[in-house]
């Protein structure tokens, strides 16, 4: 099993102070603690690895066996351990396992977003030199997660995935496509109430007159 990089994980550097670390991760439990997100299984999933690279790299001892496994998986200056493209298509297909068991009105989607960058290499054209086959699964299974992410994440997300849109132009078309829908989606959701009012005041105003004849 590869090497977690915790550091990553708490959105820390690797020479982040301990103060860094618990600051990062304080912050982070605020957001996807079980206790604020009841019946979620995917922030619940995201805590519990929040709250495994917190024990690990806010105990000094572990944290310099953490460090010297990471030397001799990723010597160059303690990098983002390597992760194997088969490794990370298992990971994503785990993630659309998940979210097949989350209400879409009442997760997170801030967890959901946080896993997607997880997945992702910490230079995301490194995904254009593995295997032209799984690299594309992997993209398609990330494309298949990111349409519960709202308009604004979407564009987020995408950015994050620009250096791989001139061989993968699809994946850039079907982000913006999900985009679009989501904006859609968006805006009918802000203005529903508003149209709703609006027609039941109309109808009053047509039964008012109607009986009045």
């Amino acid at each position: 099993m590869p090497l977690k990089d915790y550091y990553k994980i708490l959105n820390v550097k690797p020479d982040a102070t301990s103060l860094a670390i618990k600051q990062s991760y304080r912050r982070l439990a605020m957001k996807y603690h079980p206790d604020k997100n009841p019946n979620d299984v995917l922030s619940a999933a995201v805590f519990s690895e929040i709250a495994e690279a917190y024990n690990v790299l806010s105990n000094s001892s572990a944290r310099k066996d953490y460090n010297i496994q990471r030397y001799h998986t990723a010597p160059q200056e303690y990098v983002k351990p390597t992760e194997s493209i088969e490794a990370l298509l298992i990971k994503a297909e785990r993630l659309k396992n998940q979210l097949l068991h989350v209400d879409p009105f009442r997760f997170n989607k801030d967890a959901l977003l946080y896993s997607l960058k997880q997945l992702l290499p910490a230079d995301v054209s490194d995904l254009l030199k593995t295997d032209a086959t799984e690299q594309k699964m992997f993209l398609e299974a990330i494309a298949s997660c990111s349409k519960m992410l709202t308009s604004s994440q979407l564009k987020n997300f995408s950015k994050t995935l620009q250096p791989l849109y001139e061989k993968h132009k699809w994946l850039r078309e079907e982000l913006q496509t999900l985009s679009n829908e989501q904006i859609k989606k968006e805006q009918w959701e802000k203005y529903k109430i508003v149209i709703a009012v609006v027609i039941t005041i109309l109808l009053c105003i047509v039964i008012f007159f109607a009986t009045k004849h």
